[in-house]
């Protein structure tokens, strides 16, 4: 699956048009969870992280990655429509990416990116806990097959990634080249990652109406720190328009790809693909300076 990059996750149906779909990597830097998803009716390509193997830095962090990510997808979309996604990471990859291919000092603008669908990708920036709360760091969850060399890659990924997105800055549409951002969707997830001695099936509304002992420390995993928010935090960002629609999926954030949520997660996948063609998504004026 590191073969060829981008990747073809599947393709679509023969004859269709469907606009492709472009997902990134996750934090753990592969495409391989994209392989479980179901038929999008549209050829999918997957976006790996050409240094997962070596571990060479990204020196200039997220900005990097996207302009070179910004090549790859020309090399399988030169022209016409697309849309970019990915869970977690990825989401902010398509982001960032996004922003890349549609600067004003981008001297080729053949590719018309109508829309941006992030999988569960919280906002990224740091803010205070909420009360009584400590943030447990983020780790993967990995199938107890997966090979000890495969574990130790993505455990290094995850926390190369995490330096990464602490220094971040989110792309701004508005001040830097004076166009709207393209229609963002979010696909969320309904419930928490399961901690020590807690429920695994604790919802976020559980989580935001519990008070039956306000004094007491909650612990929750750090990708769970806007589960409450319907936005996942990105009301913090811009805007309540900044994203356009929002997905509720089955399961937490390390399971929405796991066998018993899949099928809806492609599903609602699949319903965003759809709603990004229509054209009351898709009749974005973009001014560039020229």
């Amino acid at each position: 699956m590191l073969d060829s990059n981008p990747s073809v996750i599947q393709f679509g149906p023969a004859g269709q048009r469907n606009v492709p779909l472009i997902l990134f990597h996750d934090g753990g830097g592969t495409t391989m969870s994209y392989h479980y998803l179901g038929d999008l009716n549209r050829t999918v390509y997957g976006i790996h992280d050409p240094r997962f193997i070596h571990g060479r830095p990204w020196r200039d962090g997220i900005p990097e990655m996207a302009r070179t990510y910004a090549n790859l997808v020309r090399s399988v979309v030169p022209r016409g429509q697309v849309i970019l996604g990915g869970w977690s990471l990825g989401g902010y990859l398509a982001l960032e990416t996004a922003k890349v291919l549609e600067s004003a000092d981008e001297h080729s603008h053949c590719i018309e990116i109508i829309g941006i669908i992030m999988l569960d990708s919280p906002y990224p920036n740091r803010v205070p806990n909420p009360p009584n709360t400590r943030l447990q760091p983020n780790r993967p969850f990995l199938e107890k097959t997966c090979p000890p060399e495969l574990s130790m890659l993505v455990t290094r990924s995850m926390k190369r990634v995490g330096q990464m997105i602490d220094k971040w800055s989110i792309p701004s549409w508005w001040e830097d080249n004076g166009i709207q951002p393209p229609p963002i969707f979010l696909l969320r997830c309904t419930q928490m990652v399961p901690v020590q001695n807690s429920d695994a099936s604790m919802t976020s509304s559980d989580y935001s109406s519990d008070t039956s002992n306000e004094s007491e420390e909650r612990v929750i995993v750090a990708v769970d720190r806007f589960r409450a928010h319907r936005l996942l935090g990105w009301e913090l960002y811009h805007d309540t328009e900044f994203i356009k629609a929002v997905f509720d999926v089955p399961g937490h954030h390390f399971n929405l790809f796991a066998k018993e949520n899949r099928d809806t997660t492609t599903m609602q996948l699949k319903q965003a693909c759809k709603m990004l063609e229509l054209p009351y998504y898709n009749n974005r004026q973009i001014s560039r300076t020229q």
